[in-house]
């Protein structure tokens, strides 16, 4: 019986953390939030570090490959700031 209780532990925080993995993706202040979070607990660090580290990375995978590639293809809007002369 012992066995059953764990292994539904276990399938709950498999879910979470790939709930986490998946508002990392969404948004990286939230992904960072919960990544420390789970850091701060004693038995999550590792997957809080891995929420962590995936939300950073798709920041920058976003911020510098996907979003100048949406806005080559005509995906985005090419902004530019208003200049004054």
């Amino acid at each position: 019986m012992e066995q059953n209780i764990s292994n539904d532990n276990f399938k709950l925080w498999t879910k979470w953390f790939w709930i986490g993995i998946v508002i990392a993706i969404l948004s990286m202040v939230s992904g960072i939030v919960y990544g420390i979070a789970l850091s701060l607990e004693k038995d999550y660090r590792k997957e809080g570090i891995i929420i962590i580290v995936v939300a950073i990375a798709w920041f920058l995978f976003a911020m510098f490959i996907l979003g100048p590639w949406l806005k080559s293809v005509g995906v985005l809007p090419n902004y530019q700031l208003l200049q004054i002369r």
